[in-house]
């Protein structure tokens, strides 16, 4: 019974599952039926599309052609409008830097302009200004002149460059006017002015002061300067009067007359030196006469010749005592002292003799050496006195600077100039003094070394015959 139940139920799902087979399969079939149906149409449409683009393609194709060859025509009219542009911007910084260049140009010659009208006023001698006068106003007063066009500035500007380009052609040929200027006497006399070349000459109508022209500071008029001699001034004289001659040139332009004009004489020098200076001078005077008077001095001291000592010992050998005092009498100087003492004591030991001798030495040695300790005094003490005489006259300079400030350069350098002499002053003194020091030491040395010569020769020789006798 129960395997009959088995195989009842097995049938069962048997069955179940073929007929769901079955349906699976019928609806499969209706499945594929209608994609078929789809397919065949879609393979319609596709065939009428590609058809449809078949039918297109061929415009769109000449449609696209025409559009690429207007993009490339387009662009390359981009680009020759871009290389315009370019030249076009390329041409206008060309033109700004030439605008900016022309604008600088013009800057300079407006300044180089401005420049010229003080220059030229500052160029010009005095005694030319007047005619002069009224263009320098002009060219000065248009310039911060709001109302007047700067082309009518620049043209007073260039009538005055040309009356100075006039100007350079009549000096360089020379040039008579009349005019005043304030002569060496201190007089303003009325007088012709001689142009030539960047000298100008005047020649008095009242007197016969006659010369170059200078500028000095804060005087208004034209001044003459001094130091020319009467065959110059008579020649500046011929040439105002008869218009040709021969004229005295100063090629450095003024400077050789400044130069003779703050020249002092030696008196004039040594009165800058002040107190200490003269101090100095003293000294160095003193130092000179002691200097000279020892130089005689040590020069004219004679001593022994060897031979001579050589002699007196002969004559010693010999036993003849009278002649080697002759002998020793007839040798000039201290040596003829030194040998007659030691004949005297011939019979002495030789310390003895030697103590005698060198004694006469030293009795000697002070004359030979006087004075040089003085003189080297000198010759320290000179250069610190100048010092001493530099540190005093700067500090009266500084002093005249707490005063009046230092405005003027000039009277500041004159000043330093003046302290600086008694430097000077010392070590004028102190180096020709410092050398004779040093040659007349060295000669009184080789004084006393020939005496002590002399003296060692004549006890050696004395000790010989003492120990042949004996």
């Amino acid at each position: 019974m129960q395997s009959y139940n088995k195989i009842k139920t097995g049938s069962i799902i048997l069955s179940c599952i073929l007929a769901a087979y079955c349906a699976q399969a019928q609806a499969f079939n209706q499945a594929q039926t209608r994609a078929d149906a789809d397919l065949r149409e879609a393979v319609e449409t596709l065939s009428q599309v590609r058809q449809q683009i078949e039918k297109e393609k061929l415009p769109l194709s000449t449609k696209i052609a025409t559009l690429e060859a207007e993009v490339i025509e387009v662009r390359r009219e981009r680009d020759r409008l871009l290389t315009q542009r370019d030249s076009r911007t390329l041409n206008l910084d060309n033109l700004r830097g030439r605008v900016s260049s022309l604008r600088d140009q013009q800057n300079f010659i407006v300044n180089r302009l401005n420049e010229f009208i003080g220059e030229f006023e500052a160029r010009i001698d005095l005694s030319e200004i007047p005619f002069y006068m009224e263009q320098l106003e002009q060219a000065k007063l248009v310039q911060d002149d709001v109302d007047v066009s700067q082309q009518q500035k620049r043209l007073k500007q260039i009538e005055l460059v040309e009356a100075a380009i006039e100007r350079i052609d009549a000096t360089l040929g020379g040039q008579r006017y009349e005019g005043k200027a304030m002569t060496p006497s201190g007089k303003l006399e009325a007088g012709t002015f001689l142009s030539l070349g960047p000298q100008v000459y005047f020649a008095s109508q009242l007197s016969e002061s006659a010369g170059i022209v200078e500028r000095e500071a804060n005087n208004p008029d034209a001044v003459v300067a001094s130091g020319f001699t009467q065959k110059q001034a008579e020649a500046i004289q011929a040439v105002a009067q008869n218009g040709t001659g021969y004229l005295p040139l100063d090629p450095t332009l003024g400077k050789a007359l400044k130069k003779a004009k703050v020249r002092k004489s030696l008196i004039g020098h040594i009165q800058d030196g002040g107190v200490v200076g003269y101090c100095i001078i003293a000294l160095g005077g003193l130092s000179l006469l002691l200097a000279l008077f020892k130089i005689r001095e040590v020069a004219s001291f004679q001593t022994a010749k060897p031979t001579a000592v050589d002699e007196v010992l002969n004559a010693l050998i010999e036993g003849d005592e009278a002649k080697a005092r002759t002998t020793a009498k007839s040798i000039p100087g201290v040596c003829s002292q030194m040998l007659l003492v030691g004949i005297e004591r011939i019979t002495e030991r030789r310390e003895i003799i030697e103590e005698l001798l060198f004694q006469k030495i030293l009795e000697v040695r002070p004359n030979l050496e006087r004075f040089l300790a003085f003189l080297a005094l000198t010759a320290a003490a000179a250069p610190l006195m100048g010092l001493l005489g530099t540190v005093i006259g700067m500090i009266k300079t500084f002093q005249l600077i707490t005063i009046y400030g230092t405005g003027d350069p000039k009277g500041l350098a004159s000043g330093i100039s003046e302290a600086l002499v008694t430097t000077e002053f010392g070590l004028i003194v102190a180096i020709p003094i410092l050398v004779v020091h040093g040659l007349l030491s060295r000669m009184a040395r080789q004084k006393i070394g020939q005496l002590e010569q002399v003296a060692i020769s004549f006890v050696n020789g004395i000790h010989g015959i003492q120990n042949k006798d004996s």
